[in-house]
């Protein structure tokens, strides 16, 4: 096996999921039955659901429990969606349509979102893939850059009705240190103001990981530049990386006939894989991105 070869995959989103479907959704406490359509984000991060009247409900994959269907399914207490859904009719198919999505903090502060689908055992097969997605060892074990990712995911699904993504809604993800968020929107040339907001187009990723390289500077990373470039030049050579890796990255005490260097096949692997510029990716891995990305 490659020692690039993953062993874990990421949790795979369908077809069907990613595209929606319409579902109605009830609540026992208020006695309402909304049209909705449901759909989880093709990372895979959330699952959400839009109501006609535009306003979105989202809810992190990582909060779900469980999904349930059919007699193990909530089903409505009030009369008066008792008779919306027929439930009272012998002939009534509501257990063939219904899904029950359990979320929480834990397993006793749980909270119920309750669906009912147009067509029978449509529930079926999202409470399969929803939970396979679930359980999926990467939902919970994902790598820092993930993480980060899924924040740009939930900003850019959380638009105003402008259609763009609200400057406070930065802000409220990160929280820490207002003043430095301003500054990196500043160094992204975006605008900071709480009451601005932003064009989706030009929040795209590289300029998401421009501003996180401003808000979270890393001067180690500098570090290892001018420790292993006499230059200091903006990247390593693949005889510099393999050098980093080999001397720094490696614990001297490993035998060399079990746990062999790094070879240099295996450096310029790493190199095609994670540095971003195209120029670069033959010989050198850049300051910033590239070797950032090395990091899990």
């Amino acid at each position: 096996m490659s020692m690039l070869t993953p062993v874990l995959q990421p949790p795979e989103v369908k077809e069907y999921l990613s595209k929606g479907e319409r579902f109605i959704k009830w609540d026992d406490e208020t006695a309402s039955a909304s049209p909705v359509i449901l759909r989880v984000d093709p990372k895979g991060f959330f699952l959400y659901w839009t109501y006609q009247n535009k306003e979105m409900e989202i809810l992190d994959i990582t909060s779900i429990r469980d999904t349930r269907v059919g007699r193990f399914a909530k089903i409505p207490k009030c009369q008066k969606l008792r008779e919306v859904f027929n439930l009272d009719y012998p002939s009534s198919t509501f257990l063939l349509k219904t899904l029950t999505i359990v979320s929480g903090p834990d397993m006793v502060d749980l909270t119920f979102h309750n669906f009912v689908s147009y067509k029978e055992n449509v529930g079926k097969s999202w409470a399969e893939d929803i939970m396979a997605i679930v359980r999926n060892p990467l939902t919970y074990n994902a790598s820092r850059y993930t993480f980060l990712e899924k924040i740009l995911v939930k900003l850019k699904m959380q638009l105003n009705a402008e259609g763009k993504i609200p400057v406070r809604n930065i802000f409220q993800m990160f929280p820490a240190d207002r003043k430095r968020v301003e500054a990196a929107l500043s160094a992204c040339h975006l605008p900071k103001g709480k009451n601005d907001a932003i064009n989706p187009e030009d929040f795209p990723e590289t300029v998401y990981k421009t501003f996180l390289m401003n808000l979270c500077p890393r001067p180690e990373i500098d570090e290892i530049f001018t420790s292993h470039h006499l230059k200091a030049k903006p990247y390593m050579t693949k005889e510099h990386l393999a050098k980093f890796i080999n001397k720094k990255q490696r614990d001297s005490r490993l035998n060399d006939i079990l746990f062999p260097p790094a070879k240099p096949e295996q450096v310029q692997s790493l190199i095609e894989k994670y540095e971003p510029s195209g120029i670069n990716i033959q010989r050198v891995v850049s300051r910033g991105d590239g070797l950032v990305s090395l990091r899990p």
